[in-house]
């Protein structure tokens, strides 16, 4: 069940992605001005994680997963029937607030019901089926959009909810050993998820003709003021919305700076090379399908070696070798020499595959070596809130980036892909320094766990 969560999560991702031509074609928008149809639903999912835990320790683990499975579901049939890409972006919101109760939900619960021991197992078992998603994910919509139409990739959804939900009613428990917090700190949601809001809107505004720099400037200094005072307020209270002080334990430090910075040059990858060869190199979406499936077919390859790779290199040396290796791959799509070959791409995204799967798996697991039952809930929604900021933020520069650089003069479609491509690769090589504050030993104590 867990899995087949994850499956469906990273499915829809995946299959979005290669759809934003056809889709844009469709409604009779630019493929560069889609960004907000998916930054619709992270920016919720961003919104509401924060409160999930609190709902299921209050409400039930399994309640609060079924009507997540619900909302997903009704969000995917309106996204499916929308003729507007406002229709779109509205419906994205709906299926936004089912993302964000349905992965969180389930994460904890694994973590709360499994031995010490098995922890480590449990986290790698739960995203390889979630991997087959991703490896699922690109030729399915290939398919569907040339063989049907973009509506289908949304309905593909739908019985896959459907399962989730049946097998949710037959095995998942009601509550999973947690204590129920009598209060939700509403005072802290009202200071946090303003002043993300506010950050993010700092962002979609840059370049933005409306949006001129006065205005940026009081977004992000009204955010600050915001977050200094949710940690004045986080200091007073016993059960804060995000407790800070997880932040001493230097594994969850730099778990949760890692994913933010990793995953901001890295995220938008797979999307970055979807609109190139589809807008320059008129490829067909199923042949860049063969593209998307390489990089599913190395994420799913890596998850098979990452154990033992733990297990010699440790987490300090693992992550610095990944990230360096991953920016050297990405800086490798900058060649002339690659502009329309399909096959060395296929090969290069495939070696990409593996060691940006190590990155994620090994960031992740590192952020919970040093928690317990009684943090998992905060840990786990500080993580996905990282990881969700990184996305958007990734997303939203790289649309912002692709504009800017399309009015560019003497410039070609395809050199302005590489520009992203290059900022990309050394944004991900200067991350290794946030791995260099980490100690040779960090993360032992959960390898050592999984070895018994």
């Amino acid at each position: 069940m867990a899995s087949l969560t994850f499956f469906m999560q990273s499915l829809d991702t995946t299959m979005l992605y290669l759809a934003i031509p056809s889709m844009a074609e469709a409604l009779h928008q630019s493929s560069l001005s889609m960004g907000m149809m998916v930054v619709s639903y992270m920016l919720t999912v961003m919104v509401f994680t924060p409160v999930c835990g609190w709902l299921a320790d209050t409400y039930g683990y399994r309640r609060i997963y079924l009507l997540s499975l619900g909302l997903f579901t009704l969000g995917s049939g309106l996204c499916a029937s929308a003729d507007t890409l406002t229709g779109i972006i509205l419906a994205r919101f709906l299926q936004g607030i089912g993302g964000a109760l349905m992965l969180p939900v389930v994460r904890v619960a694994i973590l709360k019901t499994t031995l010490p021991a098995q922890k480590f197992s449990a986290l790698n078992k739960i995203t390889l089926l979630g991997l087959g998603g991703t490896l699922l994910g690109p030729p399915l919509s290939g398919f569907l959009i040339t063989t049907f139409s973009w509506r289908m990739i949304f309905l593909v959804n739908i019985p896959l909810c459907l399962i989730c939900f049946a097998l949710a009613k037959k095995y998942m428990p009601e509550q999973i050993r947690s204590n129920v917090r009598a209060n939700f700190d509403t005072i802290g949601f009202m200071l946090v998820v303003p002043a993300l809001l506010f950050i993010l809107l700092c962002l979609l505004g840059i370049g933005k003709q409306y949006f001129t720099s006065m205005w940026v400037t009081a977004f992000f200094l009204i955010a600050m003021v915001l977050l200094y005072s949710y940690k004045n307020h986080q200091d007073k209270i016993v059960e804060p919305l995000f407790s800070l002080s997880l932040f001493r334990h230097r594994t969850f430090a730099v778990g949760i700076a890692s994913n933010i910075f990793v995953r901001i040059f890295l995220a938008s990858v797979p999307l970055v090379l979807s609109l190139m060869l589809q807008l320059e190199f008129k490829y067909s979406p199923a042949g860049v399908s063969i593209i998307m499936l390489s990089l599913a077919a190395g994420s799913l390859s890596a998850r098979l070696l990452l154990r033992p790779a733990l297990e010699w290199f440790g987490y300090r040396c693992l992550l610095l070798m990944a990230t360096m290796a991953s920016a050297a791959l990405i800086y490798s799509l900058t060649f002339s020499a690659l502009n329309g070959s399909l096959d060395i791409i296929v090969v290069l995204i495939f070696i990409l595959g593996v060691f940006t799967s190590v990155l994620y798996a090994t960031m992740n697991t590192l952020t919970f070596s040093e928690l317990t039952d009684d943090t998992y809930n905060a840990g786990n929604s500080l993580l996905v809130l990282s990881q969700l900021i990184s996305i958007i933020i990734s997303v939203t520069l790289t649309f912002a980036l692709l504009r800017y650089v399309n009015y560019a003069d003497n410039a070609r479609g395809w050199e302005n892909y590489h520009v992203s491509f290059l900022l990309m690769s050394l944004g991900l090589f200067l991350c290794c320094f946030i791995f260099l504050r980490l100690d040779k030993n960090d993360g032992d104590v959960l390898i050592q766990r999984a070895q018994k």
